[in-house]
């Protein structure tokens, strides 16, 4: 936040005359910038500054005694909600013409007007005689997207979400206020310290207002209710276009093989700089398809999310790994367990579910899950991205994942045993009857398998006749990822490279041989 308000000062110093600010609680900005200019007035001008306010629904609404008088030198006797609606608003950037220097103005949920040809060109009309006054026009929006004719001239910041010291501020003053409402409870007098760091860990992420309400809603007077606290984080995250908190509860514990890539996950999530939340891209592939090369997306959506994910990555220092292999391999379901293993979010980014009709609106969607992911995870994500195949992804994608990239391999025989007793047990099926030939089958396929038997209450062997493994169906296409992966990529089972096995080398000639004779 100091930042965000250093930027802002910076930008009121050179005269920048129109700011747009995407902020989640516009009225939260508007009180800390007033706050940081009344520390700081322009260029040692001790006069305090005239603010004033717009909203569609009250019009203007003067922030100081010095806004109140600016508001009546230019408003020639008019009442302030005469300012009221989209016309309203033309009528006032209008008269700020006339405004005293100096003065800053504040427009709310600014992106519901700014596509108005005749808002925004009273907006741009300001643009000379605010620079000449020192005066500031800002636009204040959950996420801006300028027209054209004023992309050149306006300055956009970013409000970060509140950051720890601000959330544990905010968690603190809920215990102070329950305890002066219930005295004599000593979990409100001295709340445990393990309890208040939990608190504000399940409220990163969440702008001041909404961590506010959900604080306020989850202590009780035993103190505060931690899962509550949880769920209500959840809800207000998935309010975010593409994305979702996974609350399957899967750990490491329930999959069978995969052990290189598990046991290198645990000591990433328990080790040295530990991450705060798994960020989750599945089929990465597909949700970033015509980024590059010459099936280029036409709209330049694809083109703007790997440049926003390329330039955050770097920027924050995030890194991850890349889970390659056939469908069923297990990748998706390291990933959603790679968070409930150590207790830490897994939030899932769904790229394609960002995507609006609107022009602009995408690339807004994903700058917005983006802070979201780093306000949750204190700017500590971990990212896990899924992929079935690799052709289609820039090089310099793959680099910023410098954790690797693991091959998800079909179990063999000594990881299909273990996976098919965890499946069994958890449907507990007690006759199971002979297991069926489950050579070239998928975890995911067992799994399958295990669930028709327990719907259809017959035996396995019956089950698997419903079954067609991807092995069969997709042969040609594991041929060639198990090609790709062969000596290049960390074998997601066992330590080191993966290495195709002889056998399959020579089944990789005769599906050639088949190819080219065909």
């Amino acid at each position: 936040m100091s930042e965000f308000l250093d930027q802002f000062k910076a930008a009121r110093r050179v005269s920048t005359p129109i700011i747009a600010v995407n902020t989640a609680d516009p009225a939260a900005a508007v009180e800390g910038i007033c706050q940081a200019l009344s520390e700081a007035p322009n260029d040692g001008d001790k006069k305090p500054i005239p603010q004033l306010q717009w909203n569609v629904a009250s019009g203007v609404e003067a922030l100081n005694t010095e806004g109140a008088q600016a508001f009546s030198a230019i408003s020639q006797g008019a009442d302030s909600t005469q300012f009221r609606g989209p016309a309203g608003l033309v009528e006032i950037l209008e008269a700020f013409q006339n405004a005293p220097a100096g003065l800053i103005a504040f427009v709310l949920n600014a992106h519901r007007f700014i596509d108005d040809a005749a808002v925004s060109q009273a907006a741009w009309n300001l643009r000379d005689t605010f620079k000449t006054k020192k005066s500031t026009l800002a636009l204040l929006s959950p996420g801006l997207v300028l027209p054209a004719e004023l992309q050149q001239d306006v300055l956009i910041l970013d409000e970060p979400l509140p950051d720890a010291d601000q959330l544990r501020a905010i968690v603190v003053q809920q215990y102070k206020n329950a305890a002066v409402a219930y005295p004599g409870r000593e979990c409100l007098d001295n709340p445990d310290p393990k309890e208040v760091e939990s608190s504000i860990n399940a409220l990163r992420g969440l702008a001041a207002f909404p961590a506010d309400q959900a604080s306020a809603m989850c202590l009780t007077l035993k103190g505060m209710n931690i899962p509550r606290l949880w769920e209500r984080k959840r809800r207000m995250i998935q309010n975010t276009p593409g994305l979702s908190v996974w609350q399957g509860g899967e750990t490491f514990d329930d999959i069978g093989g995969c052990q290189n890539i598990i046991g290198f996950l645990r000591r990433v999530l328990t080790g040295r700089s530990s991450p705060r939340a798994i960020a989750f891209i599945d089929e990465i592939e597909k949700s970033l398809a015509g980024a590059s090369g010459p099936a280029a997306d036409s709209s330049g959506v694809s083109q703007d999310y790997l440049g926003q994910l390329l330039a955050y990555m770097q920027d924050k220092k995030a890194t991850g790994c890349i889970l390659v292999g056939p469908p069923g391999s297990g990748k998706s379901m390291v990933a959603k367990a790679a968070g409930s293993s150590v207790g830490i979010p897994t939030i899932q980014l769904d790229l394609g579910g960002m995507k609006g009709s609107l022009v602009g609106a995408s690339e807004q969607n994903l700058r917005q899950a983006l802070k979201v992911i780093s306000a949750v995870s204190d700017d500590s994500a971990l990212f896990l991205a899924t992929c079935n195949s690799l052709a289609i992804l820039p090089p310099e994608l793959r680099r910023r994942f410098t954790f690797g990239i693991f091959f998800f391999d079909l179990p063999d025989e000594e990881e299909r045993a273990i996976i098919w007793k965890i499946y069994v047990k958890r449907y507990e099926l007690t006759d199971t009857g002979v297991r069926p030939d489950d050579d070239g089958w998928t975890g995911a396929e067992i799994r399958q398998c295990c669930d028709l038997a327990w719907r259809l209450g017959c035996d396995l062997a019956e089950a698997a006749q419903y079954i067609v493994p991807v092995s069969k169906s997709s042969a040609e296409v594991i041929v060639r990822l198990r090609q790709s992966a062969s000596g290049r990529f960390i074998d997601a089972s066992k330590p080191g490279l993966y290495q195709m096995k002889v056998a399959r080398v020579a089944y990789v000639r005769q599906v050639e041989l088949e190819e080219k004779s065909a």
